[in-house]
């Protein structure tokens, strides 16, 4: 049903139906948010979890959207959706739970060995898609030396900045929505350099709809930079 929080053949769903409670953009029904975030616990590790993190369904294997609207499809929505899930059960303080301990563990395994060269060293993790989810997720585990990293990977994006206030190869909505959510001085330069775009375009999204919402978190923030 629309009004539900969890859809069981649906991880990437679940995860944008509880991001859209937390931000009040949906009704909060304890029980629900309850029923939802341990069926998401119940995905870490299974077959299909990128690194031991947590396994999409085979619907979303077909393919799903982001929060911003962006399509993913083959090996990027493993990684993305295992961080999101990671960052969703962080977000709602489930810290305590031991799955979520062996995540956290998981992913900084990720962190330190993943990419050749790791991630660790170069900020960047896979693609140029799946490196936001990376960085939105370090800001959340915040394993040894994230600080670092994180500067690193906002400097690859300012590497691909264009004339038009965007950035080459990174996906623009989805990556305003990560700088959004980071309170460095180097993000909001970010975010600065995206408000020539952001102005041309942000009155196309006052919709109630999530894409429109969740794009407008990244261009009200690039506009308030």
């Amino acid at each position: 049903m629309e009004n539900n929080i969890l859809v069981t053949d649906s991880l990437a769903e679940t995860l944008w139906r509880l991001e859209e409670v937390r931000r009040g953009f949906r009704p909060q029904v304890s029980t629900q948010v309850t029923q939802a975030l341990n069926w998401v616990l119940s995905r870490q590790g299974l077959k299909g979890a990128y690194r031991g993190l947590f396994a999409p369904t085979e619907k979303d294997l077909k393919g799903v959207k982001l929060l911003t609207g962006e399509a993913v499809f083959s090996a990027a929505l493993r990684h993305i959706l295992g961080e999101e899930a990671l960052r969703t059960v962080i977000a709602w303080n489930l810290e305590s739970s031991s799955t979520v301990a062996k995540a956290k563990e998981n992913f900084s395994n990720l962190f330190e060995k993943a990419g050749d060269p790791p991630a660790k060293t170069t900020g960047f993790f896979c693609c140029h898609q799946c490196t936001p989810a990376f960085m939105r997720t370090l800001t959340l585990v915040k394993p040894q030396g994230w600080e670092v990293t994180l500067e690193k990977s906002l400097e690859n994006i300012r590497l691909k900045r264009t004339s038009d206030g965007r950035w080459r190869s990174f996906p623009f909505y989805y990556t305003l929505f990560t700088l959004s959510g980071i309170d460095m001085p180097s993000a909001k330069a970010e975010l600065r350099h995206a408000s020539t775009a952001a102005k041309k375009v942000i009155g196309r999204y006052l919709g109630q709809k999530r894409i429109p919402r969740f794009r407008r978190i990244g261009l009200k923030a690039s506009l308030d930079a």
